[in-house]
């Protein structure tokens, strides 16, 4: 048999080439694969540097609404502000809360008539501007904002708002039953009760002594008690004590003592509202006995006037100090009892003394005369008394409103049997007393939590689901 060599031998190049052909298939493709894996990961980093870039812009524009949110919180704005003086009071008092501060440097808050600019703020490498402009009033014609925060990061730009309108602030104090800056004393049998909620009779005392609520004897509290000391030992509690519902101490202790309170602002007072109501002068030669009726009566200064009899007042009883004025027999108070501010005059020169019956319907009791027509808008105050001592004494058949003065005791069988519709506010840092058989019932059902007399500020709140993200 013969071999064909030639024929043999002619195949084996042809196999190579096949070897080369598949080596530079797969080297093409391997080359290309690593190109476009290379492509990739480019885009990939890329990609990932702006996500990173706009997470960090992100960030900053919600870091920036945080502390707005929070430096607005402590905005306080007059009770007054419109559309018209809206921007430039939030101006002024941004501009007082953050101007000379680390945050914003030498740069200053800016505003016009219908925007307030608050300068770059940087923050970890990022950094972050707000802008407040002027919305329209709503429905209820509530003063409203926009507040806007732009986030930046790498030349990202991410952007959040917040819609936010103005509302009255009311001072955390008006939540109490009892409210005072000084120490408060309840001994004996006696006793602050609720109406309704207990809550509504509960105690606070702002002082920094080393007693600032002592109970003591049969007295009861239907509220808990509340003081800014952190210190347990500052509250005293001994005899037969109720409060809250309870008379175990420990669970007193445990359940109805709140400690470390944050100190609430006392209102500042208004007196401006009762200025030129009056219409009749009590001076020393008014006689002030029997069965008398008064109408929108000033007490002159130093006149230290007696009511005893049947004594009807109408409207405002405005009392100058110096004074010391006593209420004998039977009163009614168709309005409420106002003083000038004493003042650093001695509180022993300035007095209000209820011995007799007290029944104050406040406003509520006038006719819709002309004579009454500006004072039946001043409604939630019954007495105010800055810089005067107020003691009650006798039998109270009911008071339509707050009461309101440097110093108050309570004593022998004072009882306030028609409620008290509203609180007692201890204005100065004096010790208050309510001693022997005090009763004191507070009904806060219809309480409109707004008593005249004191200056109220507005704040802002968010309007809920107002929340907005926007590309800028």
């Amino acid at each position: 048999m013969v071999i064909n060599r030639y024929n043999f031998r002619g195949r084996r190049p042809l196999r190579r080439g096949i070897v080369y052909v598949l080596a530079l298939v797969v080297l093409a493709l391997c080359t290309t694969m690593a190109v476009a894996m290379a492509s990739g990961t480019n885009v990939n980093i890329a990609r990932n540097d702006n996500m990173h870039k706009a997470f960090n812009a992100q960030l900053a524009a919600e870091s920036g609404l945080g502390f707005m949110l929070q430096n607005l919180s402590s905005a306080r704005l007059s009770k007054d502000t419109d559309y018209g003086t809206l921007m430039g009071n939030l101006a002024v008092e941004l501009g007082d809360i953050l101007n000379d501060t680390p945050n914003l440097g030498d740069s200053v808050v800016s505003g016009t008539d219908s925007a307030v600019t608050i300068p770059a703020i940087t923050v970890e490498g990022a950094v972050f501007t707000c802008v407040l402009t002027r919305l329209s009033p709503d429905g209820q014609g509530n003063q409203r904002c926009r507040l806007s925060v732009t986030g930046s990061a790498g030349g990202m730009s991410r952007r959040v708002s917040v819609d936010l309108h103005l509302k009255m602030a009311s001072p955390g104090l008006f939540d109490y039953g009892v409210a005072s800056r000084g120490t408060i004393e309840i001994r004996g049998n006696a006793k602050v009760l609720s109406l309704s909620e207990s809550s509504d009779a509960s105690i606070f005392s702002a002082a920094d002594d080393a007693t600032v609520i002592q109970a003591c004897g049969n007295a009861k509290v239907a509220g808990d008690l509340y003081a800014c000391s952190d210190d347990i030992s500052t509250i005293s509690l001994t005899g037969n004590v109720e409060v809250g519902g309870k008379t175990d101490t420990d669970e007193i202790f445990a359940n109805h003592t709140h400690l470390d309170q944050d100190d609430p602002e006392f209102p500042e007072l208004d007196l401006t509202p009762f200025d030129g109501l009056t219409t009749t002068v009590i001076d020393s030669s008014t006689p002030t006995s029997g069965t008398r009726t008064f109408e929108n009566v000033r007490v002159l200064p130093n006149v230290n006037p007696t009511f005893n009899g049947n004594v009807t007042i109408n409207g405002i009883i405005y009392v100058e100090a110096p004074n010391k004025v006593k209420f004998n027999g039977n009163l009614v108070i168709n309005g409420f009892i106002v003083t000038s501010d004493g003042g650093s005059l001695p509180l022993s020169g300035n007095q209000l003394t209820f011995c007799g019956n007290v029944t104050v319907p406040g406003v509520d009791a006038l006719p819709d005369t002309a004579e009454f027509s500006a004072v039946k808008e001043l409604t939630g105050t019954a007495i105010l008394a800055p810089g005067f001592g107020v003691t009650f004494a006798g039998n109270n058949s009911g008071i339509n409103g707050m009461i309101a003065a440097d110093q108050f005791t309570f004593r022998g069988n004072t009882s306030l049997g028609g409620e008290l519709t509203g609180m007692i506010l201890g204005l100065a840092d004096l010790p208050m007393s309510l001693r022997g058989n005090t009763r004191i019932t507070i009904n806060r059902e219809e309480d409109d939590y707004t008593p005249v007399g004191f200056k109220y500020a507005s704040i802002f709140e968010v309007i809920r689901d107002s929340y907005a993200e926007a590309i800028p």
